[in-house]
């Protein structure tokens, strides 16, 4: 059975500087930084951020799962979309078939200093309902962070534009 959850939060940002973080290859660094309490560490073991980029995720105990790799397999820079597959670890260790995060940011007509986040995670599971009950907080915890990385960037743009501009004055 397929299942996708989509969680939609609007962020005062525009959607260019939220996409310039999305769609970095530096997006591991912010994300740990963003979640701390969370995350443990998100090293890169192929490639350089971009497409095709194979990171092992490890979260604080706790956490479910624990520890998981997971690769980038769509970054679409006129839809603003990244999508990252798990690949070993984690959910597939539980007994899904396939587990996949996007996010997308979406723009906001007529309003230049707003834009949607949207979180999708797409899974698949065979038709067994204990596999399902027995991973519910994993699930959770999936969810839980895409909303809280969603949720922390727009402060994140603010402190990098404030100390831009802070490092601007000083040169002048």
């Amino acid at each position: 059975m397929k299942y996708e959850f989509i969680n939609e939060l609007q962020v005062d940002a525009s959607a260019d500087d939220v996409w310039a973080i999305f769609g970095s290859p530096n997006l591991s660094k912010v994300f740990l930084e963003l979640l701390p309490s969370m995350v443990e560490s998100k090293c890169i073991l192929e490639g350089d951020g971009g497409l095709g980029t194979v990171f092992r995720v490890v979260y604080r105990p706790g956490y479910v799962p624990h520890t998981y790799k997971e690769k980038i397999v769509t970054i679409d820079h006129d839809k603003r979309l990244k999508e990252v597959q798990q690949i070993e670890g984690g959910h597939l260790e539980m007994g899904f078939t396939s587990y996949m995060k996007s996010g997308q940011i979406l723009e906001i007509k007529d309003c230049n200093n707003s834009c949607i986040i949207r979180s999708i995670t797409k899974y698949e599971i065979k038709d067994d309902l204990e596999v399902m009950n027995n991973n519910v907080s994993s699930l959770i915890t999936g969810l839980d962070t895409l909303v809280a990385f969603a949720r922390a960037i727009p402060k994140y743009i603010q402190e990098q534009k404030k100390n831009s501009a802070s490092v601007a004055n000083h040169n002048k």
